[in-house]
């Protein structure tokens, strides 16, 4: 992102990061796939996804990490895009129309789902748009079945800084001890969850962070 972007305009990128809406949305979403490759295959091969697991992706964006998933035995995407609804499902049309996968409207912080209906849960680029984490850590153990994990990719704190595009009026940010804190407000344990850094291309740095739903905290 140029330096020299006008606060306005980047203010204006960072709500579409939010929640991407018509044309500019879908080529938003176009242009983060394609920078999110990286993390986005790093927190799914740290989940240890398999073939008998039912999946949840929050914030599904254009459906393209179901799509990185592969096998399992049932996935789901929600997202409160309607832009990006529309994108994943024609992405993904032909897993929906064989009943292995849906599309949905849904709230991070209240997911509409009941008991042990996830294995796995993927929370790729969602946190900095997350008001509340702890909650959305209770909403997983809520509809988690046993055994379940919870897989959280944010880009670090350092890195975000450079970004106009991603200033702190649209964005949170997280450092490994901010995320460390969510965590530990959330009542996960230490021996719960492991973060772990990630290096990606231009000097940029991420953090995955994989959270045992079994362990630290009520359910």
């Amino acid at each position: 992102m140029p330096a020299g972007i006008p606060a306005r305009a980047a203010i204006a990128l960072g709500r579409q990061l939010s929640n991407p809406s018509g044309l500019s949305g879908r080529l938003l979403a176009v242009a983060m796939r394609v920078a999110n490759r990286r993390p986005t295959r790093a927190l799914i091969d740290a989940l240890n996804i398999r073939a008998d697991h039912f999946v949840l992706d929050i914030g599904c964006g254009d459906g393209s990490t179901l799509q990185a998933v592969g096998r399992a035995a049932w996935m789901c995407g929600i997202d409160v895009s309607d832009t990006m609804l529309q994108t994943a499902r024609q992405r993904l049309k032909i897993e929906v129309a064989d009943g292995r996968l849906s599309i949905r409207h849904g709230d991070m912080l209240d997911l509409p789902f009941g008991p042990k209906s996830f294995d796995r849960y993927i929370a790729s680029n969602v946190l900095y748009f997350c008001r509340d984490v702890p909650r959305l850590v209770a909403e997983c153990r809520r509809t988690a079945r046993p055994g379940a994990k919870l897989g959280i990719y944010v880009t670090a704190a350092e890195t975000m800084a450079k970004w106009r595009f991603a200033g702190r009026e649209t964005h949170r940010h997280f450092s490994q001890s901010q995320l460390d804190q969510e965590l530990e407000a959330a009542g996960v344990t230490n021996a719960a969850y492991a973060v772990n850094p990630i290096a990606l291309p231009a000097g940029a740095k991420g953090l995955v962070a994989i959270v045992d739903l079994d362990r630290g905290g009520p359910i």
